[in-house]
């Protein structure tokens, strides 16, 4: 297979292993593909090879127990500068104040992290640690890493759910402090990684102020879940290039989990996380569904004073353009609206026109009378505009005290989509207790849905109750 083969299934970004000749090859893949190949290790006649011919998109979740120190990691990350041991790294990342009083994620926030062919960060001077503007530092980036900061608190469990299935990741970052260990909520989010299937690798924090037994203790525990008959999976410690050269090349697999302890405070080992994010590959093969009718899923919307109505979500099918009419909906009458596309911003930029696999933002002509909400889709006009009531899911029970029968109304959470659904048959009328798999029809209790054969779908009560799909 040649090499512009292997980029078009790479969708732009491969890892290349040169066997003998190293620099008359690099030389050879510089002419023929116009660009500058960067030289990841060298083992005697032997290189692994960093090709990247488009700008990439990778969408990454940041998942953990409250107090884990994520938002703290991911202003590391983004700004380049230490943190104090006191929360000064976060501050960079939370929206509202009380989010910066109390030092908790409440919301979905996100931040990109640029680099170049070469792997350096874009987002900051290198010498200076000043901030970039931002269209200079998408400018200058061949790959743009989205991390998704989610809440760690049990109180904002939807909240965190509503991020990992509306962003649609293509990996998990599940942070634990080195000081606490697993806390029910790790698991909790680790399950849903599970259920989506997910791939996730685990980043542990504070390990400058963590006593070497309780770090022990941390990591045993780890092992422990890893290896769990319900996850199976071979825990790999980062402590290199070369290890974070073998994790890109076998996450996408989910067959191991990276772990990989860091400190915030003395950044040490945050470079081999940037290295890790650099080099992790696309999961989704977005070519093959760019050019079917364009579709996308509405996970939240805005009123911009002079602007309008604006709409913003992922495109999961196809392309938008400027101009294009598609079909908006349904709303809680099962009715969908035709709406023009006045323009299209990515990242802040404006753009005429984006394809499947980016995130935007829509400005509408918004009809009187007609009420958005989240969840709702953009259709292509040849599609069908459906509006599911009622659909039957094969479901597996991964937790319940009790049993669930006929009437137990869980809440449904599948993409952008949370919504309480009541069961209303279950195949041989039969009762659910944990681990049982079964047939079930379930109907939507306040509208009806976007939803289609084959959607991945949990079901929450508080707590994930079980995970489906639909038939």
């Amino acid at each position: 297979m040649d090499i512009k083969t292997k980029l078009l299934e790479g969708q732009g970004e491969i890892i290349h292993e040169i066997h003998s000749n190293v620099e008359e090859n690099l030389e050879k893949i510089s002419k023929e593909l116009n660009i500058k190949p960067n030289v990841l290790a060298r083992v005697g006649d032997k290189a692994e090879v960093l090709i990247r011919k488009d700008t990439i998109d990778l969408r990454i979740c940041i998942c953990g127990n409250v107090d884990a120190g994520k938002s703290t990691l991911l202003g590391v990350l983004t700004s380049g500068e230490k943190d104090n041991g006191r929360g000064y790294a976060r501050l960079k990342i939370f929206k509202h104040r009380h989010e910066q009083e109390t030092g908790r994620t409440s919301s979905v926030s996100y931040r990109s992290i640029g680099f170049d062919t070469d792997g350096n960060v874009m987002n900051y001077d290198k010498n200076t640690l000043r901030m970039v503007d931002k269209k200079q530092m998408i400018d200058n980036s061949s790959k743009l890493v989205t991390l998704y900061d989610l809440a760690g608190h049990e109180k904002y469990l939807k909240t965190t759910m509503f991020g990992i299935s509306s962003s649609v990741p293509d990996y998990a970052m599940i942070v634990i402090s080195a000081n606490n260990g697993i806390q029910r909520m790790t698991k909790e989010h680790m399950c849903i990684c599970l259920a989506l299937k997910i791939p996730f690798f685990i980043v542990i924090t504070r390990i400058d102020a963590c006593p070497t037994n309780v770090y022990e203790s941390t990591i045993s525990s780890i092992e422990k879940i890893i290896k769990n008959p319900g996850i199976r999976k071979i825990p790999y410690y980062i402590n290199s290039m070369e290890d974070v050269i073998i994790t890109t090349k076998n996450l996408s697999q989910d067959k191991i989990v990276p772990i990989i302890s860091v400190s915030n405070v003395t950044h040490e080992r945050i470079d081999l996380v940037r290295k890790l994010l650099n080099l992790l590959p696309i999961r989704k093969s977005w070519n093959d569904v760019i050019n079917e009718p364009s579709e996308c899923v509405v996970d939240s919307m805005y009123q911009v004073p002079g602007v309008g109505c604006v709409l913003a979500g992922l495109v999961s099918k196809g392309c938008i353009s400027v101009n294009d009419s598609l079909n908006l909906g349904p709303d809680v009458r099962g009715k969908y609206k035709q709406v023009q596309i006045r323009s299209i911003q990515i990242n802040g930029i404006n753009k005429k026109r984006v394809e499947a696999g980016k995130v935007a933002a829509f400005n509408i002509v918004k009809h009187k009378g007609f009420h958005i909400s989240k969840g709702m889709v953009l259709l292509d006009n040849t599609l069908p505009t459906i509006a599911v009531w009622e659909f039957q899911a094969e479901i597996k029970i991964l937790y319940h005290s009790t049993t669930i029968n006929i009437g137990y109304e869980p809440v449904i959470n599948f993409g952008s989509i949370k919504q309480s659904a009541k069961i209303i048959k279950i195949e041989k009328d039969r009762s659910l207790r944990t681990g049982d798999k079964a047939i079930v029809t379930f109907k939507f209790k306040y509208k009806p849905e976007y939803i289609l054969s084959g959607t991945k779908i949990i079901l929450r009560e508080n707590k994930t109750r079980g995970v489906g799909i639909v038939l």
